[in-house]
């Protein structure tokens, strides 16, 4: 089954592994839904109009989830969130590990409720146990990290990725088959009580410094190491739908650029984040995707990626020695470029255009090494 025969079947999802079971996940472009758990709601907070399961059948593979815990009349639930949440109660709760544990609740929210964390993680097992495919939960601005923690082991059971003594970004298709990565704001790490990696409860790091300044990569690291950002200031409010939409390009662009720039060993191991999203407080978040998502904005994407792709080729052949690698038997140029395409309502039309940049990487590396050979 190719992917194009997917999308133009509802009933069957994009799959990656279509790409190869060796297909490296730093070697390999794919989706990740901003704010995936908020599909209802105001026009300036939903983000999505998909649940998870339907954003992972669409092609989307990392998932940016914000979770607090909802006060409700049935007790304490865990739920995703966009806004600044109120009504905070501090309180305890029983759980399978702990006899009890703090639970931070909130009763009220200036924003959104989004999704059950247990409904999410119930169809991220669900979709990949019958797929074969992976998916990757990546918890942010959470409270309870404990909590959350303890849920993903209990739900999902074996389908959770635990380490197997490889580096993150040169795990493999197959490595990661039938498995949901579970990664969390490294901070957040010291706050899990007895769990950690050996259960599946992973870090991530961002790179990203100060004026887009690139931290040290670590290739013991267990969890994930992006380079990326997203987000305009929520300050400008006075500007125009089409004014968001080049700050995010301008701020994107910056962030590739700078990265692309590191001329050393491990900055190709690195995943790169593009978000192709505009924030903003006051006005329709799905006004100003439609916009992004038309012919001249997906042309604007399309050639910023490429911009990121080609700076580090660039870089990469001007250094003393550069690194290959090779997929499919035949030798290509290792450089960075985005591996991961944040957007907003998350669809199979914009999954499969980030899809096919998979083939467009493969060329262009391809091609730049065997330029870089007969230049040699």
């Amino acid at each position: 089954m190719s992917p194009s025969i997917a999308m133009e079947n509802p009933d069957m999802p994009l799959l990656y592994q279509n790409l190869g079971w060796s297909r490296r996940l730093y070697e390999t472009v794919f989706a990740g839904a901003h704010d995936a758990s908020i599909t209802s709601g105001s026009s300036c907070a939903q983000t999505q109009s998909l649940d998870i399961a339907d954003q992972a059948r669409a092609g989307v593979r990392l998932f940016d989830l914000r979770i607090i815990a909802q006060a409700t009349p049935g007790g304490p639930r865990h739920v995703g969130y966009h806004g600044s949440p109120g009504g905070k109660k501090v309180g305890t709760l029983a759980v399978p590990r702990n006899a009890q544990q703090q639970v931070v609740t909130h009763a009220k929210i200036t924003g959104e409720f989004g999704l059950g964390l247990s409904e999410m993680l119930d169809q991220a097992r669900h979709f990949v146990t019958f797929s074969g495919e992976f998916l990757i939960f990546k918890f942010d601005k959470c409270t309870n990290y404990a909590l959350i923690a303890d849920e993903c082991v209990q739900r999902l059971g074996d389908a959770i990725y635990k380490p197997i003594g490889k580096e993150f970004g040169k795990l493999t298709l197959g490595d990661l088959s039938g498995k949901v990565v579970c990664v969390f704001n490294d901070s957040a790490l010291p706050n899990m009580a007895a769990l950690g990696a050996q259960d599946g409860i992973l870090g991530f790091r961002s790179l990203r410094g100060e004026k887009n300044s690139v931290g040290a990569y670590d290739p013991l690291y267990a969890g994930l190491q992006y380079y990326g950002k997203g987000g305009t200031s929520p300050l400008n409010i006075w500007k125009t739908k089409a004014g968001k939409i080049d700050e995010n390009e301008e701020k994107q662009r910056k962030m590739l650029l700078a990265m692309a720039a590191q001329a050393n060993d491990d900055s190709p191991n690195v995943l790169g984040m593009m978000y192709w999203t505009s924030t903003g407080s006051i006005s329709s978040i799905a006004s100003r995707n439609r916009v992004m998502w038309g012919a001249t904005g997906v042309r604007r994407m399309e050639q910023l990626w490429e911009e990121g792709l080609e700076a580090s080729i660039r870089l990469q052949a001007e250094r003393d020695r550069i690194r290959v690698m090779r997929h499919g038997g035949i030798p290509r140029l290792k450089a960075y470029f985005p591996n991961i395409v944040m957007i907003d309502f998350a669809d199979p039309d914009k999954c499969q255009t980030i899809y096919d940049l998979n083939t467009a990487a493969d060329a262009r590396l391809i091609r730049a090494y065997s330029d870089w050979r007969s230049a040699a």
